[in-house]
């Protein structure tokens, strides 16, 4: 198994356990490991949405803090 496809199925398993959480940083690494993916599958919109959410769960995470 090569690392995009690893970091694919690491960050939806992330993705899904945000979804029970709701904790914002488990979503942005989840994002950010599914980022790493869309990119080697020169999925570029997808990574532009990726990056998108990345940010808006980073301007909640902050104001959590």
């Amino acid at each position: 198994m090569n690392i995009p496809t690893f970091s694919g199925y690491t960050g939806s398993v992330l993705m899904a356990i945000f979804a029970f959480t709701m904790q914002p940083l488990i979503a942005i690494v989840g994002l950010t490991l599914l980022t790493v993916q869309a990119v080697d599958a020169k999925m570029y919109n997808l990574v532009a949405l990726n990056l998108i959410s990345i940010g808006g769960f980073l301007t909640n995470y902050m104001g959590e803090l």
